[in-house]
């Protein structure tokens, strides 16, 4: 049987990737697939609003680069 999960929960998964820095870490912690929580963390619906999630690995030059081409 599939779990669902309400937006509530989906944003806090999604904050909680953002501060461990890890998607694999916040999926462990919180029993998810990966790939589910990826996909919620490029989903504008679950996360604040913006294309793309901030890349902490990028300068801001090689971050805006990403968010413009995604455009």
């Amino acid at each position: 049987m599939a779990r669902i999960f309400d937006e509530s929960f989906k944003k806090m998964a999604v904050e909680l990737s953002s501060l461990k820095g890890s998607v694999l870490e916040a999926a462990k912690e919180l029993d998810l697939d990966a790939s589910r929580l990826s996909k919620w963390r490029v989903d504008p619906r679950y996360n604040g609003g913006t294309l793309l999630p901030k890349n902490d690995k990028l300068t801001p030059e090689e971050q805006e680069i990403r968010e413009l081409k995604s455009v």
